[in-house]
């Protein structure tokens, strides 16, 4: 009877945890298909293209409400909490930076229906695996319909413009998951699923996700999660020699590709920025980061509110800590970003090298882009990896939650939990195993 209970409750538990990572990963899927429809219809900057997009927030709404009863039954306080917070910050800033309540309110819609339930919706998750699980095959359906989107831009029955951000983005879900499934298992599917969605990034996307990319290839090469043997030393020696390579020889590759493109009638904005020798080309980003300084300067204390960067008419700062220091100052502002660093680097340490890996991937989905580009208050992804990184450091399961399902599952397994997050199994069950079990 108890092995049967034990074994209903990881059953509910894993559901509960794939409804709040289908809920996470929904804006993925409908934005790809939001933007497929977008551009094959050529609807972009129209009255039916906004309805198209305002239906798709409906939709992904839909998702996060299905999700919604798990979040309250696990978190039903903390979710009263944050909400009440965030309202009582919104509040002070609308009421004490008058001049910012047109951007206050433009804010406001994407951080309290999408920005908030993603930051709860990965605090409540309690097994990493199934929302990996969700992510690789959200990212096939991705790299399918970008890749379809990409081809219609290449062959002129789509317009993108110059370039689309929005494309880099989704495609960039689908690159990093698959370069982090080559280093896992060094299959040509992976790297060919990989190398794809790179092109079609440097190609018809922004600079912005080519960097992610660069850093979570660092991250990767720098800290393995895999054991070592001979074969997989010599397969990491070869491609850190060919990244080695690749950027001896960088300008070369950047100007065939760029020649390859051209035959297709591609301008890549972002191969033509990177073959930009004179100077690193900010693209106007050089004077927002000089108004923004010198608003922090002329207001160290209590900053100029949220959305105070927008005032100017330049846009917003296009760097997070740039953003936090204009929006809380320089004391909080800078606590803030000291304690998000800390935790960042603190994941690297994990002894739990799966939650370790993940943090890597949210942290180049969500942050690394941040630093030239995106605000932090409308950036779902970043919430999502806040959540993680919450999630990991600071919260103690509640009984019988928390461990992976295949802990729960070893019949030693006694549910009960110590202040320290670890857990030991029941002698009484009959285990001779003798080590204990520890959640992070």
């Amino acid at each position: 009877m108890i092995k049967k209970a034990k074994a209903n409750l990881v059953t509910i538990k894993n559901k509960d945890d794939k409804k709040l990572s289908m809920a996470l990963m929904a804006s993925y899927v409908v934005l790809t298909i939001q933007y497929a429809i977008l551009i094959s219809f050529n609807l972009m900057d129209t009255d039916s293209g906004a309805m198209v997009q305002l239906l798709s927030k409906g939709l992904v709404g839909l998702f996060f409400l299905y999700a919604l009863p798990v979040v309250l039954k696990r978190r039903k306080f903390t979710v009263l909490g944050i909400y009440f917070t965030s309202l009582f910050v919104f509040l002070l800033h609308f009421l004490f930076f008058p001049e910012n309540r047109v951007y206050i309110g433009e804010i406001s819609v994407s951080f309290f229906l999408m920005c908030v339930p993603a930051f709860l919706y990965s605090l409540c998750l309690h097994d990493w695996k199934v929302l990996k699980d969700r992510m690789k095959k959200t990212s096939w359906f991705v790299f399918v319909f970008g890749l379809i989107a990409g081809i219609q831009i290449v062959v002129g029955g789509a317009a993108a413009g110059t370039y689309s951000m929005s494309l880099s983005y989704y495609i960039l879900l689908p690159a990093i998951l698959f370069i982090d499934e080559f280093f896992e298992k060094f299959t040509l599917r992976s790297l060919f699923v990989a190398f794809l969605s790179v092109l079609v990034i440097l190609a018809l996307g922004a600079r912005g996700a080519i960097l992610c990319i660069a850093v979570f290839i660092l991250f990767r090469i720098i800290r393995p999660y895999a054991k070592f043997h001979y074969r997989r030393i010599l397969l990491y020696l070869a491609i850190l020699v060919s990244t080695l390579l690749v950027f001896v020889n960088l300008e070369r590759i950047l100007v065939t590709l760029n020649g390859f493109l051209l035959k297709f009638g591609i301008t890549s904005r972002s191969v033509m920025l990177f073959l930009n020798n004179e100077e690193i080309h900010l693209s106007g980003r050089e004077k927002i980061y000089h108004y923004v300084l010198g608003e922090i300067a002329a207001h160290p204390v209590l900053g100029v509110g949220l959305g105070g960067d927008r005032v100017s008419g330049l846009g917003y700062s296009h760097n997070l800590f740039l953003e936090l220091g204009s929006n809380f100052g320089v004391i909080l502002g800078g606590i803030l970003s000291l304690v998000l660093i800390l935790l960042i680097v603190r994941s690297f340490f994990l002894k739990n090298k799966a939650k370790s890996q993940m943090v890597v991937i949210w942290l180049c989905l969500g942050f690394v882009h941040l630093m030239v580009s995106g605000s932090y208050l409308i950036e779902m992804k970043f919430w999502i990896l806040l959540g993680l990184l919450i999630n990991v450091h600071f919260l103690v399961p509640a009984k019988g939650e928390g461990l992976h399902a295949e802990k729960e599952n070893h019949p030693g397994y006694d549910l009960k939990y110590h202040r320290n997050g670890s857990a030991h199994p029941d002698s009484s069950a009959g285990d001779p195993t003798i080590h204990r079990y520890k959640s992070r």
